[in-house]
């Protein structure tokens, strides 16, 4: 068992920091940090640590209500960028992007006179492939799980 010194006077032992956090910090600075970060005025005190796992875990909390609330209000287009690269502008309506997508790349290849743009404009293809393929397995982003979200404070 090892102790955590914040401050230079308020000393944690590691398996109370385990028991509150779940984890224990990589060093003194670290827990120092994860103090100063959720604004806990550290005190010795075991009550320092809940303190600072309910500050870390409500923060948690409100990032993934936060990716919720911007997943229901914005409408991604999964193949947008890939359209702006060959000068169309993606409307969402799957059909028609596909459509604009392909005319757009055929007129463009049948252009291109040098390698470099053939095997540009086949690179494009073939990333057209992925995207409009998987765009109707649309996939809800990968939330953070709150492990990894202790982790990343307390590193």
């Amino acid at each position: 068992m090892s102790n955590f010194t914040v401050n230079g006077v308020y000393t944690y032992t590691s398996s109370n920091i385990y028991s509150y956090l779940g984890r224990v910090p990589s060093s003194d600075t670290s827990l120092k940090n994860a103090f100063d970060e959720f604004g806990i005025r550290p005190t010795g005190s075991n009550e320092d640590l809940r303190r600072l796992k309910n500050a870390m875990y409500e923060d948690y909390s409100n990032q993934v209500q936060k990716q919720i609330e911007n997943q229901n209000n914005e409408k991604v287009i999964p193949w947008a960028s890939l359209c702006a690269q060959i000068g169309v502008r993606a409307t969402g309506d799957y059909e028609k992007d596909y459509a604009a997508f392909n005319n757009a790349i055929q007129l463009l290849s049948q252009s291109a006179m040098d390698g470099q743009a053939m095997a540009y404009f086949a690179g494009v293809r073939s990333e057209a492939q992925r995207v409009f393929g998987s765009a109707n397995q649309q996939e809800k982003p990968e939330q953070v799980p709150y492990y990894v979200y202790q982790a990343q404070i307390l590193r």
